[in-house]
This record gives C-alpha cells, structure tokens and sequence, in this order.
C-alpha cells in the first residue's frame, strides 16, 4: 500500500469526501499537520479529489497524481514556489483566481508550509479566501496554528491530522525506530524507514547522552555532529525522546518509555542527571533546534551547544 493509499484510508480525508460528495466543501480548507511529506500529499490528494470523479482510482503513480506533485498541472497550482510565502506569490494568487480554468472544472491552490507566510503575505488573501471566485478552491497547510492569523484561521475550514498510534503505525512500517521517531505520521515514518543510516544517527544522538563525559570529547563528539549536519532534525528528535526516556525512567514509568531499543543505555546513565538537568538540557536543544539556520559559525555554534549540555548536567545535580 503506497501512501497515497493510507491518506485516503483515515478518518479525516474520508470525512473531506463526503463533504465534497454532499457538495458542503469549504472553498478553503486549512490543514494542520507536524508532517510535511503527509500534508503535501493530502493537499495533492485534495485537488486530485476535487478534479477527477475517479480520483480514488489514482495512486502516486498515476499520471494525474504526478502532474499535481510536479506542478505541471495548468489548473492546479502549487505554493511556495520556493522559500515562503511572501506578498509578491499572495498577488500572483489573487490574480491566477480570476483566470478561468483551462482543462479542468476548477481551478485548485494548494499553498504549503503556510506558518512561514509573512503576515502581509496572509493579509493579501483574506478577501480572496473569504469571496473566492467561482469553482476556485484552497487547500492549504501548516505545521501549527500560532503562526497563522488568526483571520486566515475564521476564512477556512479547519482539519487537525492527528498521529496514529504505535500500533496502528506499525501495520504500515517494520523498522521499529522509524515507528518511534515519526511520531505517528506516516509520511515521516516511512521516509525514515527508508533511511539506510537511521541506526547510525540514533546511535550517535544517544551517544551525546550516554558517553560525553568531559570537555575534553566536545571536538570528537562535535566533528561528528557536524558531519551529521544535513539530518539534524533526526539528531534533534532522538535527543530530545531520549531526554523524555530518562525522566520517565527517574519518575519509575519504564512502561511508558518510547525509545525501547536504548532503554539499557538510558537506565545506565539515568543517575548522572538530575530531573533539572533534564529539563535544562531540554531547553538547550529546542533553542539551539530554532537558531541553528542563523547561525553562520555551525563549528562554533555545536562546540557551544555541546559544552553547555555537560555544563548544565553537572551545575544542575
């Protein structure tokens, strides 16, 4: 079964159906969705949806579908087109609105990662998502609600994609660590099954934890970490369950630890950190997570994080 397929199959998108089929689909539908790769192919699916009466019949190998992923498609168009949002796409939008649909019964706008929009860039659509022109239809999609005005936000039709469960994620996917680190979205987790050195980089992630010791590994560990550069986000995630891990594990709730397969080298170090430390070192993680495409020194930068990491886990016991 091919992801498409798994989309069509959950709750929320048969809901978008029947919708469409009782003919009450919102002209804009904003998607909620930690997940990238799952809301880009739901917004994919959406126009496939509202184009072709036999859209259930397609997968990410039709040819329909791969005109709407690539953007070929002249009646679907597809945002950012690089970067994000800002007010010169949000006029571009406004525009191609007003322009009749050319091979198909409506023009489709699929705008993704729409929290990175520019609030002016947001403000230009509010007339246009509040009075689309007719058969216009807007499928957009965002990481999280905080980001998005809240005028966008009362314009559109709200659907939240929630995670699966372990166990229903893990019908879809073999490879237990990708079970655990995509979070129960099936896009993240089968692109991560994908990945011949997730081992490798869990690993390493769990090593920060388990075998940095002093100040005099920082550069080993550092040289590493930056070798790893290009799968940050992977080092991030497993860092910060296995932070989760070791709380879990000093508050006696082993049964609710998710990073299974370290659980003996979580328990072996759990008495070198106090719940503060945790805490702390958890912060430092999600700051350096946010400012890490800012910073123009990635070296120093790692060097730092990492020498604040054994700073706090032993100021904090």
């Amino acid at each position: 079964m091919d992801l498409t397929e798994i989309i069509k199959s959950q709750k929320f998108f048969k809901d978008l159906v029947q919708k469409k089929e009782k003919g009450v689909l919102s002209c804009a539908t904003l998607f909620f969705c930690e997940d990238s790769i799952t809301a880009d192919i739901t917004l994919n699916l959406c126009a496939l949806l509202m184009e072709y009466p036999t859209f259930d019949l397609m997968n990410e190998n039709s040819a329909e579908y791969i005109r709407v992923a690539s953007g070929t498609e002249l009646d679907i168009k597809k945002y950012p087109k690089e970067g994000r949002i800002v007010v010169s796409d949000s006029n571009e939008i406004v525009a191609e609105s007003f322009v009749r649909p050319v091979n198909l019964p409506n023009k489709i706008f699929l705008i993704g990662n729409f929290e990175d929009a520019t609030p002016e860039a947001q403000n230009k659509l509010l007339k246009t998502l509040e009075e689309p022109p007719k058969n216009v239809y807007f499928f957009l999609s965002a990481k999280s609600e905080e980001k998005v005005l809240p005028t966008i936000k009362s314009r559109c039709d709200k659907i939240k994609i929630v995670p699966l469960s372990q166990e229903d994620i893990s019908h879809f996917c073999d490879n237990q660590l990708a079970c655990i680190l995509g979070g129960g979205f099936v896009g993240k987790t089968l692109f991560l099954e994908k990945k011949d050195d997730l081992k490798v980089l869990s690993d390493f992630a769990i090593s920060i934890l388990t075998e940095m010791k002093n100040s005099k590994q920082v550069l080993k560990f550092s040289n590493k970490f930056l070798d790893y550069r290009s799968e940050i986000d992977i080092l991030f995630d497993v860092l910060l369950l296995a932070i989760e891990d070791i709380i879990k594990l000093k508050c006696e709730s082993e049964g609710i630890c998710r990073l299974k397969p370290y659980l003996g080298q979580l328990k072996d170090v759990e008495p070198e950190f106090s719940v503060r430390s945790l805490c702390e070192i958890s912060k430092l993680v999600t700051q350096f997570r946010e400012k890490i495409e800012f910073n123009a020194n990635m070296t120093v930068a790692v060097d730092n994080f990492l020498l604040k990491i054994l700073e706090v886990k032993y100021l904090c016991k």
